[in-house]
């Protein structure tokens, strides 16, 4: 398997468009900006900022990345960008599933365009079975752990962080060019009104978890931050193992999400339960960067940061995503486990209350992680968007 062998440019028959390997300043800047280009009308859609689009992006940046064979391709028709998307083999993945399949992501084009749909995928098809792949899935933006699946219900209303966003003609052209549902993952939106109480089936498991002196919630210790975010990361592992695509988080992801979410996270942004004084559950909730950035089209210079910070630390958002929680394995199904739970999930939800909050969207969650669902569903969370991943044969 030859997962180092060079791309070639890529033309199809005698369509006029043409798919290139990212290489040189301007192609990254094509790169980065093509969702801008193609998304900027459409009143759902939330820019993401535009320098932390380019960290991830950058092997010398993104820990992950480095690691990963990939490359960065943009479909051209003349001297327009129309298009792109990345390819590349995720050692971590095959090391875990060993199942010869290699991923795609950052899947865009400027405008319903079919041609350059097939252009980019049959480029990315090309580009694995070169390299010795068996099958292609996506998207991914890199892994499981980030930014993932194609968005193919809910596109009236707008992504919050670390969420996608796009068309509806994306899943038809896949499916055209091959491509079948692997899997698909749901997000829930938890709406707040100006007072907070659980909801009658969850107020009883808390009720139940208070009467128990051996269960407890407690938030995050600042001090010992490195720790807790080892911590909370230890019990998703575990939580998560036997879900379907699951890569568990390297020593240099976990260094760099810690990193990266710090000034994101205050004490009560993490709450985590405990079940004879073990750490058994977590929910973790951040404030939606994408409010916060609304209006600043991804820049925060000249003076975009100023208005972005007080947006973030003074008035604060109305919007907030749960982007991880689990429970222990050996918990799952129990009486105290599922109370714990519930407390701790509680506890996430009524703290984010009172700093304002009044929307927050728990996802992605899988449609066959039913131990999750159960509990988003104590909190009357309806299901409002859904993302697939598609997978196909090489």
């Amino acid at each position: 398997m030859n997962i180092h062998a060079p791309i070639q440019n890529l033309s199809f028959g005698n369509e006029p468009v043409t798919v290139r390997r990212v290489e040189s300043a301007a192609d990254r800047r094509a790169f980065l900006d093509l969702p801008f280009r193609a998304y900027g009308n459409l009143p759902a859609w939330r820019a993401p900022l535009r320098f932390e689009r380019a960290a991830q992006i950058d092997p010398r940046r993104n820990p992950a990345l480095a690691q990963m064979p990939h490359d960065l391709l943009l479909a051209w028709r003349g001297t327009q960008a129309v298009g792109r998307i990345a390819v590349f083999i995720n050692p971590a993945h095959l090391a875990r599933h060993n199942d010869q399949t290699g991923h795609f992501g950052f899947l865009d084009t400027l405008q319903e365009d079919e041609e350059t749909i097939s252009a980019l995928m049959g480029a990315a098809e090309a580009w694995l079975r070169q390299r010795g792949m068996r099958r292609i899935a996506g998207p991914f933006n890199f892994s499981v752990n980030e930014e993932c699946g194609l968005l193919v219900d809910g596109f009236d209303t707008p992504p919050v962080m670390m969420m996608l966003h796009g068309r509806p003609d994306y899943a038809p052209s896949l499916e055209r060019a091959g491509y079948s549902k692997a899997m698909d993952m749901f997000a829930y939106m938890i709406r707040m009104g100006e007072t907070y109480e659980p909801p009658g089936i969850a107020s009883r498991l808390i009720e139940g978890f208070e009467r128990d002196p051996r269960l407890r919630i407690r938030n995050l210790d600042s001090r010992n931050y490195e720790n807790e975010i080892n911590q909370i990361l230890d019990i998703f592992d575990d939580a998560w193992s036997d879900n379907w695509g699951f890569v568990p988080f390297g020593k240099a992801e976990i260094t760099h999400m810690a990193k990266e979410l710090k000034p994101l996270i205050s004490p009560d942004h993490l709450w985590i339960g405990l079940i004879d004084e073990e750490p058994a559950c977590f929910a973790l909730v951040l404030p939606d960067i994408f409010e916060a950035a609304e209006g600043l089209n991804g820049r925060l210079l000249p003076f975009g940061w100023v208005q972005f910070l007080h947006r973030l630390k003074v008035a604060g958002t109305t919007t907030a995503r749960i982007p991880l929680a689990g429970m222990r394995r050996k918990f799952h199904k129990t009486r105290r486990g599922v109370q714990t739970m519930a407390a701790t999930c509680s506890m996430t939800l009524a703290a984010q209350h009172a700093r304002g909050v009044r929307n927050i969207e728990a996802s992605w969650i899988l449609e066959t992680n039913t131990n999750l669902i159960n509990i988003i569903s104590l909190f009357d969370a309806p299901k409002y968007k859904t993302y697939r991943i598609y997978g196909k044969p090489l």
